[in-house]
């Protein structure tokens, strides 16, 4: 998970910390996870070069860092939960990976300017306190060209709607005080809790406008709501470009 973790970065890491052990069955076939690393692989075919560098921001237990890896491209990815990026690394004996840990609080990436051709944040930014700076950290360290791929909640999706109704239950004081009672439900509260930045698409656009990166159109079919949401940002090529 990325930075500031909307207030409460000790929450993002406990909780993320909590889910390492189970998170990289997610990616298996069949697993809950496991589209999304098709899901990048398209876009970043289309717009990184071969040998290209990937920051994976937020890379869990790395699974799409190493898919990314192992079809060509230089892979750094970082994380906040050292339980996470300590098991991605235990899975990459090698050392193909350049894996780097984040503090919790980080308001700067530990990386030059213009560094990487690409970064992926996962359903990252849900969990950010300040989207602006994390992308303008994002757009310093891209090179000219370079995208972000970001999944962020889409609120519209049916899925988002009974979240958020389950949120509105779970913040009763006596609901989550039930919760603590068993591990699984007081993940998922706190979840709830901490997932805050459920925002439309315009409102993400213009946030990535300000940080200095363009929106990339989609090639997405007709009109649907699934419960993530795929952006492509790119920072411009050259002043006034567009993608």
């Amino acid at each position: 998970m990325a930075d500031q973790a909307a207030g409460r970065p000790d929450q993002v890491t406990g909780l993320f910390d909590a889910k390492a052990a189970s998170w990289a069955a997610k990616y298996a076939p069949g697993g809950r996870l496991a589209g999304r690393l098709a899901q990048f692989a398209d876009p970043l075919a289309r717009h990184v070069p071969d040998g290209g560098r990937l920051l994976d921001l937020g890379c869990g237990t790395g699974d799409l860092a190493r898919a990314a890896e192992e079809a060509g491209l230089r892979l750094t990815a970082c994380d906040i939960s050292a339980e996470m990026l300590g098991r991605a690394a235990a899975a990459d004996p090698d050392g193909a990976v350049e894996w780097v840990q984040l503090q919790p609080r980080w308001s700067r990436l530990p990386f030059e300017s213009a560094t990487f051709d690409a970064i992926v944040a996962a359903s990252v930014l849900e969990y950010v306190d300040r989207p602006l700076a994390v992308l303008g950290e994002c757009a310093r360290v891209l090179r000219p060209a370079g995208i972000v791929l970001c999944t962020v909640p889409d609120p519209a999706s049916p899925v988002r709607w009974l979240e958020w109704l389950a949120g509105v239950v779970a913040r009763a004081p006596s609901v989550r005080a039930g919760a603590r009672r068993w591990p699984r439900l007081d993940r998922y509260a706190t979840y709830l809790e901490i997932s805050r930045q459920r925002r439309s698409a315009a409102w993400w656009c213009a946030v990535a406008a300000r940080a200095g990166l363009l929106t990339v159109p989609s090639r997405a079919g007709p009109a649907r709501h699934p419960p993530l949401r795929l952006f492509t940002f790119q920072r411009p090529s050259a002043a006034g470009a567009k993608p």
